[in-house]
């Protein structure tokens, strides 16, 4: 499986909480969606470097993601999407998904989509109260969000995954349940939810620096966090990724592919890329990367990633999953010293039960993904 990722940096408003490049300038839109036609002809041999033979050609995901690429024409979406798929893909993606934002969507938009072959969208929704998405500087309302739901189904979208973020100002649990009903009720497949954090660059990073931001005690998000998984197990949902949860065959496989070690390629300002064994980020601003694309210069930095990088990639990744990590992987990607390193730092883990070990899988818990990060730096090659 390779994974084209299609990043459109735009955005009406910049959110209150969001450390991502974007940027409010439309005068920049149309140069740059001619610069990320022209990154995809430079780099159209970008997968050569995998295996001919590899099985991983033969599928593909698509996922267009921001920024808000609803803010583009569908036309220009459609330049981008068939560029795409006709430069990197050898049959139609797998899974085609747009990140959508509710005041965005109309039923001709997303017929426009349909039309594009899209087979699946990520709708930005973060909570059904206004005073939320208020403080949150979004830039719709509680019932343009249910709507937006309301209008992809009817325009025959059968898989559709909502936003939603936990941990927020003023935020308690009730109205976390509230928000999770509302969710589960609307009949979607698919709910990454997120606990807030706070960035210091951010406007809610200068707020917390005045003290000026109530958030809820960290107690009181572990319990919220708690009650996303019990509702989701009584939906039936199944919970893959600490952040994700979906219905049985509603998995993103997209994200899936990321976690599992797939190669990907990332296209526009900012964007990531990963073959395995190198990283590319393309430069984090759309005028520069504009210039250096038409000049024919480097738009990117690229680094070698050693085999202690690809450990920790690795790990990481795959501990934050509900497939964990393989021992047969491991021996057969890392050296011994890797491998000793690992399972020596395991060990404890595995003993209080924070690890569970079964045949090939080496995974955490769900009753301890919360803290997931304090048990996975332990394994981290420093």
């Amino acid at each position: 499986m390779i994974g084209i990722y299609l990043h459109i940096p735009f955005c009406k408003l910049r959110c209150g909480y969001c450390d991502f490049y974007a940027t409010t300038s439309q005068t920049l839109v149309q140069p740059t969606v001619l610069a990320m036609l022209h990154e995809m002809e430079r780099r159209k041999n970008y997968f050569s470097q995998v295996e001919k033979n590899s099985s991983a050609l033969q599928k593909s995901t698509l996922y267009i993601g921001g920024g808000t690429p609803s803010q583009l024409p569908p036309d220009m979406l459609a330049a981008l999407s068939q560029k795409a798929v006709a430069t990197f893909c050898v049959a139609p993606p797998e899974e085609f998904t747009v990140e959508l934002n509710p005041d965005d969507v109309t039923p001709e938009y997303l017929q426009r989509l349909r039309g594009m072959g899209v087979n699946r969208v990520s709708i930005g929704v973060q909570s059904f109260f206004d005073d939320d998405l208020q403080r949150l500087r979004r830039r719709h309302s509680a019932r343009q969000a249910i709507r937006s739901v309301q209008l992809a189904q009817a325009a025959g979208f059968e898989n559709i995954s909502v936003d939603l973020i936990y941990g927020l100002p003023c935020m308690d649990v009730e109205r976390w349940r509230s928000n999770l009903k509302t969710a589960f009720s609307l009949g979607v497949q698919h709910l990454s939810a997120y606990a807030l954090t706070i960035e210091k660059r951010t406007p809610f990073g200068v707020l917390r620096r005045k003290n000026k931001l109530p958030l809820p005690h960290e107690d009181e998000v572990a319990m919220q966090y708690d009650l996303l998984c019990q509702a989701s197990a009584e939906n039936g949902w199944l919970h893959y990724e600490i952040s994700s949860f979906a219905r049985s065959g509603f998995f993103s496989m997209h994200n899936t592919a990321y976690w599992q070690q797939q190669p990907y390629i990332g296209i526009g300002a900012a964007a990531h890329s990963y073959n395995g064994w190198q990283r590319q980020s393309n430069v984090a601003s759309c005028a520069q990367y504009i210039k250096n694309v038409e000049e024919g210069a480097d738009f990117f930095e690229l680094e070698s990633l050693s085999m202690e990088n690809r450990y920790n990639e690795y790990v990481f990744t795959g501990l934050r999953t509900v497939w964990g990590v393989s021992k047969s992987y491991l021996q057969a990607n890392f050296d011994n010293r890797l491998i000793n390193y690992f399972f020596s730092h395991a060990r404890k883990h595995i003993e209080n039960k924070s690890i569970i070990a079964d045949d090939d899988r080496i995974a955490i818990p769900e009753n301890r993904w919360f803290v997931a990060d304090s048990i996975i730096v332990d394994l981290i090659w420093a």
